[in-house]
């Protein structure tokens, strides 16, 4: 009982002590600044804006992070640039005490320019609402970014209210989805995210891979990560990495339209990206808990760019190996793109697909050699994604992208195709899809062919010959089913154009020239599961870079 009596002494003391150094501290003529007066504010979250005044009032967005103690953290302010040059970027660290708010050593990046000034300073107040007391309003000053286009000479004043977009927590089935978007330093940029968080498209002339997933459980901003790879003549920021922060927008469904990104380097060039964008509409998706083949033959429509005008359509085959070949069906040639898709990272359990680095687009309105349109461009990114809702878990969906840094519009362009009907194997001949089901005579009109009209035979063996209009003889070996009967999908091999022996004022084959060809065969049927067509698809690539491919679509022709 005595320990509580003896401690009772020298806690007296020591308040006296204390309150003896305070009254000294008092005597000093009272120059000092006492604490912040007010509730101490919690900066974090989204937040959006003016910045300037009068007619140089611009927007400002940006995000704020709260650092371990809540009181701030790092932090990224976009602000519109003069004109329609993009946005300017401001960040740093930044923190609250009580309701002040200071960061010193900012950094300025002006989009007009490309320059960046270091040092900037940035002061301001938080304030809360009345009711709540939650911070809701940010407003004070920068000073100048001198050396860059964006100097004033003068701090600039801006005013930051918290935004209602804090009110959608981030979730990673509301980021999937393809966003894009135009202004980016003069260039335009699409990306697809996955619900696994996976980022892929292309900014400006730069293709991107990278991660969007979400930050915390309870904010509205999601992770994001961009890796940009590209040649040293098209992507200006090859080899960059960043790292930063979106945003998603929602329409009044609370439905994803929009989407705010905010990055800058975590290795390379300095640089930084602010990324505006508009969300592609949403479609209903049928995701299957199990892995799908894309195998098969498809059809359906494409969705151009902004102002470009062109095929609509889209027809083609996958292989069971990925080896895929889609064309469009124009009056009198067609666009043609082939390659093999892989799944994403390897990566056996997903139903993503994407092309091995070896995508190939044939244009068929583009310059081409010896006179002839049309030309080819390789490196072309295919990113598709394929879905199920029928009982008996077939794909019956594929949708996706294809994109290269010289497409028409700047953007990716944009598919959806389901099985196509008249390729659909009939019941009745299910297990029995064979060479001998195909066996016969096939003609295609000229006006599909360049202009040459092209016949073809199939033998029992499997061997294919023929003859085209322009004194072209046609072989090539069809290898049987590819999937035990159960599929209407065909290897062909060894597919050339030889050249006649023709009169001495013939043109003759100008296709001789051209590489073998392999590719896909597929039978067309009618309403009663009669072969009616023959599809024929190939292309070749010589080791000299040159390259062929065919289309061919002909209707049986009458036994002799």
């Amino acid at each position: 009982m005595r320990f509580p009596s003896l401690a009772r002494p020298r806690s007296l003391l020591s308040l006296c002590l204390a309150a003896l150094v305070a009254g000294c501290g008092g005597g000093s003529g009272g120059d000092d600044v006492g604490p912040p007066v007010g509730t101490q504010q919690y900066p974090a979250g989204f937040w959006e804006g003016t910045v300037g005044t009068g007619v140089s009032q611009r927007t400002m967005v940006g995000f704020i992070d709260g650092g371990e103690d809540g009181k701030g953290g790092e932090f990224y302010l976009a602000r519109g640039a003069a004109g329609a040059a993009g946005y300017d970027g401001l960040y740093g660290l930044l923190r609250t005490n009580v309701t002040a708010v200071q960061a010193t050593g900012v950094t300025y990046f002006s989009v007009q320019d490309g320059k960046f000034a270091p040092g900037i300073t940035l002061r301001g107040t938080a304030s809360p609402n009345a009711a709540t007391g939650k911070t809701v309003l940010i407003s004070g000053n920068y000073t100048s970014p001198a050396g860059t286009a964006a100097a004033t000479g003068t701090p600039t004043s801006f005013k930051l209210n918290y935004s209602k977009l804090n009110d959608y927590p981030a979730r990673a089935n509301l980021i999937a989805g393809t966003y894009r978007g135009s202004g980016l330093f003069g260039g335009q940029w699409v990306f697809t995210v996955t619900e696994r968080g996976v980022l892929s498209g292309r900014v400006g002339g730069c293709n991107v891979q990278g991660t969007a997933t979400p930050r915390s459980q309870d904010s509205a901003l999601y992770s994001v990560t961009m890796n940009l790879t590209g040649d040293e003549t098209s992507c200006g920021y090859r080899s960059s990495q960043q790292s930063g922060v979106a945003v998603l927008r929602f329409d009044a469904n609370n439905v994803p339209n929009g989407i705010w990104v905010f990055t800058r380097n975590s290795i390379g060039t300095d640089n930084t990206f602010v990324l505006n964008g508009l969300a592609d509409p949403r479609q209903p998706t049928t995701p299957s808990p199990t892995p799908l083949s894309a195998a098969g033959n498809w059809a359906g429509t494409l969705t151009l760019p902004a102002g470009v005008t062109g095929d609509l359509d889209i027809h083609g085959t996958v292989l069971p190996d990925g080896g895929m070949f889609f064309y469009t069906n124009s009056s009198f040639n067609h666009n043609v793109l082939y390659g093999r898709l892989i799944r994403y990272n390897n990566d056996q359990t997903t139903n993503r697909f994407v092309t091995a680095n070896d995508g190939v687009f044939f244009d068929r309105l583009l310059d081409g050699t010896g006179g002839y349109l049309g030309g080819y461009v390789s490196g072309v990114l295919v990113d598709a994604t394929v879905e199920s809702a029928a009982a008996n878990g077939i794909a019956n969906r594929l949708t996706g992208t294809y994109s290269y840094p010289t497409q028409p519009g700047g953007y990716p362009t944009r598919f959806t195709m389901q099985p196509d009907s008249i390729y659909t194997l009939p019941t009745r001949r299910a297990g029995q899809a064979d060479i001998n089901m195909i066996v016969g005579s096939y003609r295609m009109a000229g006006s599909s062919f360049g202009g040459h009209q092209v016949d073809i035979d199939i033998a029992v063996d499997g061997s294919i010959t023929g003859v085209t209009s322009n004194e072209c003889q046609i072989v090539g070996k069809l290898l049987g089913n590819l999937d035990g009967g159960k599929q209407n999908l065909y290897r062909v091999e060894a597919l050339g154009f030889l050249d006649d022996a023709k009169p001495a004022n013939s043109i003759g084959c100008e296709l001789s020239t051209g590489p073998s060809q392999s590719g896909s065969a597929a039978a067309i049927f009618d309403a009663n599961g009669e072969v009616v067509g023959l599809r024929i698809l190939t292309a070749g690539l010589f080791q000299s870079g040159q390259r062929a491919h065919t289309v061919f679509v002909g209707t049986k022709l009458p036994a002799p």
